[in-house]
């Protein structure tokens, strides 16, 4: 028998998670899969508990935290050593979401990453016929949309987590012992997005939770956005004429040019008594072919290059509607994608004070060298708690 463990599933999958279950069952007739969906919130208390007494499921469906949390405790079976004959299925920098200490500890699962959504007449009116690239572009275009059209291009909202990385900058040390954004790249970058605010190129409303990036993007106030293809519902809903003329692009480029990206993954207890059938239920939820159809059950990206390069995805290469082409462009970045957060129980804690540091840049007048250095001594405290 295989108990699988899914997170917040049910019953809107249910159909699919029975399917299945019902397919593997056929190809191992000696295997019973029973399917235990457990609420987001009480996953993380559930799986310690389970853990700690070595009762955890056989499979597990978990977040990338979460995984690497229970690998840390030896709970979790080594994928690199169990699972190689698919490694290579995999996007490489999704494969290593599960690294720790050196392996990999989960098989990806679904997933979704971004793109970027334009307006293409307020670029037309400031004299452009296409959207950035790169955030340095983003820049240069905003402060022209800004003076022609007193509308807004790139926005910083509380993301200096996902910035520092995508333009080479590392939060954390090697072994997330100490910080490590605190170099001359990250007093650069700071300086300049000081200049930006200066100039009145973005305000602190996205970045402090007073207003959402749909209600601006829709009410034509910013003449971009970066997101994923869902999330263009919510412009939809809001303003149906602006998505119509939006146009989807491929997400912006950092120095780095890598994307973020933070799957959900499948587990496997070191400790299941149905090791071997775990292992192969673990692969097949997996593999190309259901990872496809959870795709368009689910509208999630697939982590598996067989299933990203199927029609279903390229086919929107060309069309006119924002939020399938999007479904392209998103795919398109897995072969960029990487996991940009260091794991640590207190890593929240560090992007607030990383945060905070910054908006003493911004509202304080705080010199950037000085403000990364405070947030450096904060951190490596908080890393010590």
């Amino acid at each position: 028998e295989v108990e699988f463990m899914t997170i917040s599933l049910l019953p809107a999958f249910e159909d699919y998670l029975n399917g299945l279950k019902d397919s593997f069952e056929a190809e191992h007739p000696n295997v019973t899969v029973t399917i235990n969906d457990v609420p987001y919130e009480q996953v993380e208390q559930i799986i310690t508990t389970q853990a700690a007494g070595g009762q955890l499921p056989d499979v597990m469906n978990l977040n990338t935290d979460f995984v690497k949390k229970i690998a840390a405790m030896g709970a979790l079976v080594n994928m690199d050593e169990e699972a190689a004959d698919v490694k290579d299925t995999f996007f490489e920098g999704l494969w290593t979401s599960g690294l720790v200490n050196g392996a990999v500890y989960a098989l990806p699962w679904y997933t979704s990453t971004g793109g970027l959504v334009y307006n293409p007449d307020l670029l037309e009116q400031a004299g452009y016929s296409e959207p950035p690239s790169t955030y340095e572009e983003a820049w240069e275009m905003s402060e022209v949309l800004y003076e022609e059209l007193g509308v807004r291009g790139q926005i910083i909202g509380d993301e200096m987590h996902i910035l520092f990385p995508k333009n080479g900058i590392d939060i954390l040390n090697e072994d997330n012992t100490a910080a490590a954004f605190n170099t001359p790249e990250a007093v650069e970058l700071w300086t300049s997005f000081k200049e930006y605010y200066d100039k009145g190129l973005y305000e602190l409303d996205v970045m402090l939770g007073q207003v959402a990036m749909p209600e601006l993007y829709a009410q034509e106030q910013v003449a971009w956005w970066g997101t994923g293809p869902a999330l263009l519902r919510r412009v939809r809903d809001i303003s149906p004429e602006v998505y119509e003329k939006s146009i989807a692009a491929p997400a912006l480029k950092g120095t780095a040019g890598l994307q973020h990206n933070n799957p959900m993954n499948i587990a496997v207890s070191a400790k299941s008594e149905s090791l071997d059938a775990a292992i192969e239920f673990a692969k097949f939820v997996t593999n190309g072919e259901n990872q496809l159809a959870f795709a368009k059950e689910a509208s999630v990206i697939p982590p598996v290059i067989e299933a990203a390069e199927d029609e279903y995805f390229t086919q929107h290469k060309d069309s006119e509607d924002a939020q399938e082409r999007g479904l392209y462009y998103a795919v398109q970045e897995l072969d960029t994608a990487v996991n940009m957060i260091p794991h640590h129980e207190n890593i929240r804690d560090v992007f607030d004070a990383i945060e905070q540091a910054f908006q003493r840049v911004l509202l304080e007048d705080q010199d950037p060298a000085e403000a990364l250095s405070q947030a450096e001594n904060e951190i490596n405290n908080i890393l010590q708690e």
